[in-house]
């Protein structure tokens, strides 16, 4: 019966960690790093890499032995109500709901902020999310927010524009959901700022580990989709 279990990503030149999982009875005999090693093998190619990590000590040291330096990161969470509604700036330009459409400005967006589209990923949160999108004199930008309240990805070429979407996904909540933005590295003050406005509380929760690149910014990476 499998112990483990670990998947990767591909994306033009970006690889990604998507899982590494390892059961507790399991843990401890160096099977999170043969499985963390079998997926760097398959991303060999690959000028850079990303991962969303844990608080795990364990798996911190054993992403930075493989070369990633770590980025610690802040999550954000908080109830969204009309108070928190209120205290938001309102916005500054267009934001809309968008689709398949819109893919080849996702793609061109994700080149831009972290090297590398994400391509058949996006058909995959516009399943399973809501896709907010902003396109004008600005700039681009993008952001995705589940029915749970989590901001699971967002990219633009201005931190103007990414304050635009971030402010957007949180008025589009029901009131009384539980805001979550995860893994926002030290780049990210603009979002900071933001979930400061609407009332968020702020702590500390794992790391964003690099190699090969500089933290993307705007952009806040999604666990999963990277």
């Amino acid at each position: 019966m499998p112990v483990g279990a670990a998947l990767s990503t591909r994306r033009e030149g970006t690889w990604g960690l998507a899982m590494l999982a390892v059961l507790p009875r399991a843990q401890g005999r160096g099977l999170g790093r043969e499985l963390l090693a079998a997926t760097l093998a398959y991303g060999r190619a690959c000028l850079r890499g990303i991962i969303v990590g844990s608080e795990d000590p364990r798996a911190a040291a054993t992403y930075r032995r493989a070369g990633f330096t770590l980025h610690p990161a802040i999550r954000m969470r908080g109830v969204v109500d009309k108070v928190a509604k209120d205290r938001l700036p309102p916005l500054d330009g267009a934001v809309f709901e968008g689709g398949a459409r819109q893919r080849d400005m996702l793609d061109s967006v994700d080149r831009r902020t972290r090297g590398g589209a994400h391509g058949p990923d996006h058909d995959l949160l516009l399943r399973q999310r809501r896709l907010f999108v902003s396109d004008d004199l600005a700039g681009s930008g993008y952001c995705y927010v589940g029915d749970d309240g989590k901001v699971e990805l967002l990219a633009a070429t201005s931190r103007r524009l990414a304050k635009r979407l971030l402010t957007a996904a949180l008025l589009s909540l029901p009131e009384g959901t539980e805001a979550r933005v995860p893994s926002l590295t030290a780049e990210q003050e603009w979002a900071v700022d933001v979930g400061l406005a609407a009332g968020l509380e702020l702590s500390t929760r794992g790391y964003v580990c690099l190699r090969g690149m500089r933290p993307p910014a705007p952009y806040i990476p999604s666990s999963t989709f990277l």
